[in-house]
C-alpha cells in the first residue's frame, strides 16, 4: 500500500541512510515488518528489494502501562474514539498492548523518572516474561542514544516469530521466576481433548491473576483443526487454527523435530499446550480447573466418532463469527469484573498447530 510506495520513492532518491517509520498507536507491528520481505510469495515485490528492517521498537509508558492495562482490558479499540479505529475493528486494547510488546526486539521503557525503582523492576520482569529476547532501554522524555536503535542489525524475522514469552515457554526456554514480585509462568500440557461444554463453562468464569495466556487447544468435537487460545487480561480470543498433522499430512512429511510420541500416539499430534503468565497465580488451582474440563477416562474411551456428536460452542461460520456467540461477558470470580470472549475463524492456516514444541 502507501508504505511500500513511499519507501520505494525515498529509496530511489538515494538521499537517506536511515528511515524511521512510526506506526499509528493501534497498528500491529508484525504486519508492517512483513512488508520488508523480498516478495509476498505470489510474485509481488515488497520492500526487501530496496530496504532492510533493522530494528523493531516498542515504547512502553513506564508510569501508566500496568495501570492502563488493568483499566482498559475490557475495552475495545472502538470504545476510545481518539484511537481512530474502524467500527469493524474488534480488537481489545489489552490484546493490542501485549501484541506490541511481544513482537519488538527493543523495548524503550519511557518516563522512568516518574516511576519508583520498585515499579520499574516489577514492570521489567513482566516485560521479560512477555518477551524474554527483547532488549530493554530506559529513557526520559523519549531520549535514546541513536546508536541503540539505528544500524543495529538486530531484527530477524525468524527470531521475531519466536520472541513472545509464551512461545519460548513452549520450547522449554523457561524464564526464571521473580519471587519478590510474585510474577511467574507455567505450561499446561495434556494429551486428551477438552470437553466442549466444560471448556465453555471454564472460560465463562475466567482466570484470576493471569495477565497473559496463549497456546493451542484440542476440543473433542473438532477432530481436524486445532483452536488458538489467546488471552490478555480479561479479554479472551479463541480462533480456528490449522489442521493437525495427524490425518492430514503423510507422516513422512512431518517435521524432523516432531516429538516421537506424536508419531505413535492414537490421536497423533493433537494435544493441549498453554502458557500462563501472571502475578500471584495459584498454579495448582488453575491446573485443576483445566484438568476438570478435559474428557474423563470413560468419555475418552468412547472415541472421536462419539465426540463428533457433541455440540460445538466454538464452531465458526463462513463469515468468521461463532455460530453460538461472538462475544460473551465473563465473570471473574475474585474481582467481580467481566471479560470478553471472541470466537473467530482465521483466514489463513496457522503454523502454530503444525509446530511440535519440544517438551521441557
Amino acid at each position: 500500500g502507501d508504505l511500500i510506495e513511499n519507501v520505494d520513492k525515498l529509496a530511489a532518491e538515494h538521499r537517506f541512510d536511515y528511515l524511521i517509520i512510526e506506526s499509528t498507536g493501534i497498528s500491529e507491528p508484525m504486519p508492517v515488518a512483513t512488508t520488508f520481505a523480498h516478495d509476498d510469495g505470489h510474485g509481488q515485490k515488497l520492500l526487501g528489494n530496496v530496504a532492510r528492517l533493522d530494528t523493531l521498537v516498542t515504547v512502553v509508558d513506564a508510569k501508566h502501562f500496568l495501570r492502563e492495562y488493568n483499566a482498559v482490558r475490557r475495552q475495545k479499540l472502538v470504545d476510545r474514539r481518539e484511537l481512530g479505529a474502524e467500527q469493524t475493528d474488534q480488537r481489545t486494547i489489552a490484546n493490542l498492548l501485549v501484541d506490541q510488546v511481544e513482537c519488538a526486539n527493543v523495548l524503550v521503557l519511557n518516563k522512568v523518572d516518574l516511576t519508583s525503582k520498585r515499579e520499574i523492576a516489577r514492570l521489567e520482569i513482566l516485560l521479560n516474561k512477555l518477551n524474554p529476547k527483547a532488549r530493554i532501554i530506559h529513557s526520559i522524555f523519549g531520549k535514546v542514544d541513536p546508536t541503540l536503535l539505528l544500524n543495529t542489525h538486530s531484527f530477524d524475522m525468524a527470531q521475531a516469530e519466536q520472541m513472545p514469552g509464551w512461545f519460548q515457554e513452549l520450547l522449554g526456554n523457561h524464564v526464571p521466576e521473580s519471587q519478590e514480585y510474585n510474577i511467574a509462568s507455567f505450561v499446561f500440557r495434556a494429551s486428551r481433548p477438552f470437553h466442549p461444554k466444560r471448556l465453555d463453562r471454564l472460560l465463562s468464569s475466567g482466570f484470576s491473576d493471569v495477565l497473559r495466556s496463549k497456546g493451542m487447544i484440542w476440543i473433542a468435537c473438532d477432530h481436524r483443526f486445532c483452536l488458538l487460545w489467546g488471552q490478555a487480561g480479561t479479554s479472551m480470543r479463541i480462533e480456528q487454527g490449522g489442521p493437525w498433522f495427524h490425518g492430514s499430512v503423510d507422516p513422512s512429511q512431518w517435521p524432523t523435530d516432531m516429538s516421537a510420541e506424536y508419531r505413535t500416539a492414537t490421536y497423533g499430534d493433537r494435544r493441549q499446550e498453554l502458557v500462563f503468565i501472571g502475578t500471584d497465580m495459584n498454579e495448582a488451582h488453575i491446573r485443576k480447573r483445566l484438568e476438570s474440563a478435559l474428557v474423563s477416562d470413560q468419555e475418552f474411551n468412547h472415541g472421536h466418532d462419539h465426540w463428533a456428536s457433541w455440540p460445538n460452542p466454538f464452531a465458526t461460520s463462513d463469515e468468521g463469527t461463532s455460530n453460538k456467540i461472538q462475544k460473551l461477558g465473563l465473570k471473574r470470580p475474585r474481582s467481580g469484573k467481566h471479560a470478553e470472549v471472541q470466537v473467530m475463524k482465521k483466514t489463513t492456516t496457522s503454523e502454530v498447530c503444525t509446530k511440535a514444541a519440544p517438551k521441557s
